[in-house]
């Protein structure tokens, strides 16, 4: 595995591995360099370039309060970069909030996107809802509350189960709890992330401006909580050429909790 930051993004930490065809993965809200390891694993044959997005350490900061447009800079200067080492045009992965990143990405700038894999992007979790999730969620942390702070952000932004919060909430460690320095690192990214989502667009039917020969992948998990499935409904009826693939047994978790589902779903899409 090849680690380095590049100047050329602003700082960005960006991790590489493996040889073929290069995929730009954008993990989603909480995530990180590690998000996506255990899915590039299982990617054999292509060369997956992952990075922590800006907000999330490693990399640095430097939003204000931050659009989608700002994220779209990073992530274009990425590509031109990915491009310009493996000469050869990228297929743009996006999981959660990164998968609404890759659609914006490749609705204002496509050029260089060979395809486009979207596993659950939030697209109905936009809005007022979620700017008042956010200022919820601000006054948590100023009075120090990450535990619910994070239970906040579970329940209504990734929306996971409540029978597996419960199952959950039974266990210990750093990863599921993590004190108050690491909530404190984690909420960076997330505050940011929430800002760009309330101020988002809930209208679905923009995507039908893709270019219309980019071979798109639609993916969710069977057992994902609403208002996901709606959102990728009205999304595969705005791109109705796309691919679509939903995984039994699974919810909006499915490519941390089931990276070899996820993994021959892209493998299929992306014949090497």
């Amino acid at each position: 595995m090849d680690t380095f930051t590049t100047d050329r993004i602003g700082g960005l930490a960006v991790r590489r591995s493996g040889t073929g065809e290069p995929v730009l993965a954008l993990h989603g809200s909480g995530g990180g360099l590690q998000t996506l390891a255990p899915l590039a694993a299982h990617l054999g044959g292509f060369e997956v370039w992952r990075f922590a997005r800006r907000g999330y350490p490693p990399s640095p900061n430097g939003f204000g309060r931050k659009s989608f447009a700002a994220e779209v800079r990073d992530v274009r200067a990425l590509l031109e970069t990915v491009r310009a080492v493996t000469e050869s045009d990228v297929h743009l992965l996006g999981v959660g909030y990164g998968a609404t990143l890759a659609l914006h990405t490749a609705l204002a700038e496509p050029a260089g996107i060979r395809s486009l894999a979207l596993v659950e992007p939030p697209l109905l979790l936009a809005g007022p809802r979620v700017e008042d999730v956010l200022a919820r969620y601000r006054r948590l942390l100023e009075g120090g509350e990450h535990r619910a702070a994070a239970d906040l952000l579970a329940r209504e932004v990734s929306r996971v189960p409540e029978a597996l919060l419960a199952a959950l909430s039974t266990l210990a460690g750093p990863d599921l709890h993590p004190g108050p320095l690491e909530a404190a690192r984690l909420a960076e990214g997330w505050t940011h992330d929430l800002e760009a989502l309330a101020g988002d667009d809930l209208d679905v039917t923009r995507w039908s401006g893709l270019r219309p020969e980019l071979p798109v992948l639609l993916a969710q998990g069977a057992d994902s909580a609403d208002p996901l499935p709606a959102g990728m409904d009205a999304l595969a009826a705005a791109l109705p050429h796309a691919r679509r693939v939903v995984w039994e047994g699974q919810s909006h978790l499915a490519a941390s909790a089931a990276p070899d589902v996820v993994a021959a779903s892209l493998r299929e899409f992306w014949p090497s």
